[in-house]
């Protein structure tokens, strides 16, 4: 069981490593490139480097990553890899009402849970991811609203992403007892700030030039 748990963080690192080098590269190389380069990028990932290889490093930084962000690397890899196999899910993955919510609901989770568990509050949110506690009814409760208004919204991406990873947790598929670990991490809720706040300053600018344009 440890081996299988290991296995799984340095998947989710190499995912990352992997979904790095293709965002470096993929403007500039054509989709049968992109597949060379992803299978470099793996060979190269899996050569050690003083004893290691390089998921093991990235995998000393980041932990394991949530089942969202490896859900979301590994659909990144796909569609940016498929050319024009994909192109009608990758339009519907870049619409702005599938990203946005997604976002959204990591910033607004993330905001919840990592000021008042580091010791802002006396409250610990963190703490209702535990099975068995008798607060550990809430965080199903706040997830089963969220999918409720994915479904009422048409958000079916981020439906997809809690149900994926409430199941996770049933499954145990890391080595973490708390649902919180499962639903997100850091690392996506920091992607997801910056997200958004590249989608704010677009939409600013795009209302500027529109204003400048009237007057």
């Amino acid at each position: 069981m440890h081996l299988i748990l290991t296995d799984i963080g340095l998947f989710s690192a190499t995912l990352l490593w992997l979904a790095v080098v293709v965002k470096l590269t993929r403007r500039w190389l054509p989709t049968y490139a992109l597949w060379v380069l992803l299978v470099l990028a793996l060979i190269a990932a899996l050569l050690p480097i003083k004893g290691l290889i390089i998921g093991s490093y990235i995998f000393s930084l980041t932990s394991y990553l949530s089942v969202s962000s490896m859900l979301l690397l590994a659909a990144y890899l796909l569609l940016s890899c498929a050319g024009t196999r994909c192109q009608l899910l990758r339009s519907y993955w870049n619409s702005p009402g599938q990203w946005l919510p997604i976002g959204c609901f990591f910033v607004l989770s993330g905001l919840l849970l990592y000021p008042l568990a580091g010791g802002l509050t006396m409250f610990d949110p963190y703490r209702l991811g535990f099975a068995g506690s008798p607060a550990s009814i809430a965080l199903p409760l706040y997830l089963m609203a969220w999918a409720v208004i994915c479904v009422l919204r048409g958000w079916y991406l981020l439906l997809l992403l809690i149900v994926c990873a409430v199941l996770g947790f049933y499954l145990e598929m890391l080595p973490s007892l708390n649902l919180w670990d499962y639903v997100m991490d850091p690392l996506v809720v920091i992607y997801s700030f910056f997200m958004l706040l590249k989608h704010l300053c677009r939409r600013v600018f795009q209302l500027q030039q529109l204003n400048k344009q009237v007057y």
